[in-house]
């Protein structure tokens, strides 16, 4: 583990990565409640709004686990240098399109980082089990703190055109990349990492994990549940703009309320939730909750009807993000975690492939509730996975 003597400048490493994470999550938070209206500047419709979002997450499935293995074979430092010089291209290219085609290529080169991925290792690496799900926690929080404070400054931003939040994104992932160089040490000591000749291979690794007893389910929950909150940024804007007439400025106040309750169950509650429920009981409420959330949603154009139906969706997604990441780190060996937790990034990738296209397509051909009614039904799937992990869980206790 990596302790007090391991500071550099003063200050502890987790919080810098917890910073680190911040101001990533600030940069694309910035992004992502423009997608909608900065695509339709190139005439791009619901199934092209869909395909730009997929293509962010086909690039995560490809990449996450690799570099997850790679970070536990030469540490998570330079991996997690490389992701943010990726998300710097990203945001330049983001930046100065001029078409459909250079959006979607900074779509992709995005999908190319994983920094959530390696985040989340050194956490593991840095913590006991007694604290992990409470740094799991703090990881998710510092992604809600990003998505209160990177909506809000691209919601302003873009009053000066879609290429000011763009370059300022840039801007950031720059500041990031040099933070990261001053401060923040390496979390894996040299004995701990993984041989290459250890690693199992690519084409393995996912077949790998869905033998491994309770993970495997775990995951199949965790796929559903990334679907379904998969078609959030597509069906959302899209929503609020149909039943209120939201612009860019008004869906990333929409943004900015999802990170208020991450902030608030991930800073400052989740740690007693898993404390007195337990990871297990957090993996069977999650589905329920969004399965409400998402029936409610599309029910009635009423705002405040439409708010507690986002905050369920939020509040599900964060008890997923923070449960799951810490029951299989409590399960796997520390010199595999990387690669497991890449894994899982992975899956919730291919998860978000076909969710925000079948979104958009499901919006444009059968009406605004058809997504959102498909979601609840996948949920309503995880609910029954969630309650068999549960039992098995109960019986090896």
């Amino acid at each position: 583990m990596t302790h007090g003597r391991n500071r550099r400048f003063g200050i502890a490493p987790t919080s810098v990565i917890l910073i680190t994470l911040f101001i990533d999550l600030t940069g694309f938070g910035m992004i992502i409640p423009l997608l909608t209206f900065y695509a339709q500047t190139f005439q791009a419709g619901p199934t092209a709004l869909g395909i730009l979002v997929t293509s962010f997450s086909v690039m995560q499935f490809l990449f996450s686990p690799l570099l997850g293995r790679l970070s536990d074979r030469v540490g998570r430092r330079p991996v997690l240098l490389l992701s943010i010089l990726t998300s710097l291209i990203s945001f330049l290219l983001f930046a100065t399109a001029t078409s459909y085609l250079v959006l979607l290529l900074s779509r992709i080169v995005a999908g190319l980082a994983t920094e959530s991925a390696v985040a989340q290792a050194y956490i593991v690496d840095v913590t006991s089990e007694a604290e992990r799900a409470t740094g799991m926690g703090k990881v998710g929080a510092a992604v809600g703190a990003g998505f209160i404070v990177g909506p809000a400054m691209g919601g302003l931003l873009s009053g000066y055109g879609f290429s000011a939040p763009g370059f300022a994104a840039a801007a950031l992932a720059a500041l990031n990349f040099v933070f990261v160089v001053l401060f923040l040490p390496e979390s894996m000591r040299k004995r701990d990492r993984q041989s290459k000749s250890g690693r199992p291979a690519r084409g393995h690794l996912l077949r790998h994990v869905f033998t491994m007893p309770l993970i495997n389910s775990v995951l199949i929950i965790l796929f559903i549940l990334t679907l379904a909150f998969a078609t959030i940024p597509v069906i959302v804007p899209l929503l609020s703009l149909s039943f209120f007439g939201f612009g860019s400025v008004e869906t990333s106040y929409l943004f900015i309320y999802v990170g208020v309750i991450q902030i608030v169950l991930q800073g400052f509650l989740i740690r007693r939730i898993v404390q007195k429920s337990g990871e297990e009981r957090l993996i069977v409420v999650g589905p329920l909750v969004m399965m409400v959330g998402m029936l409610l949603m599309p029910f009635s154009p009423n705002l405040l009807l439409f708010g507690v139906a986002l905050a369920l969706i939020a509040f599900a997604n964060g008890l997923i993000q923070t449960a799951i990441p810490s029951f299989i780190s409590k399960r796997t060996p520390a010199d595999e975690q990387g690669g497991l937790l890449g894994a899982a990034q992975s899956i919730m990738s291919i998860a978000r492939i076909p969710g925000p296209l079948v979104a958009g397509v499901l919006f444009e051909v059968l009406g605004l509730s058809a997504p959102f009614y498909l979601s609840a039904g996948l949920l309503a799937l995880a609910f029954v996975f969630g309650c068999r992990v549960f039992q098995a869980c109960a019986l090896r206790n």
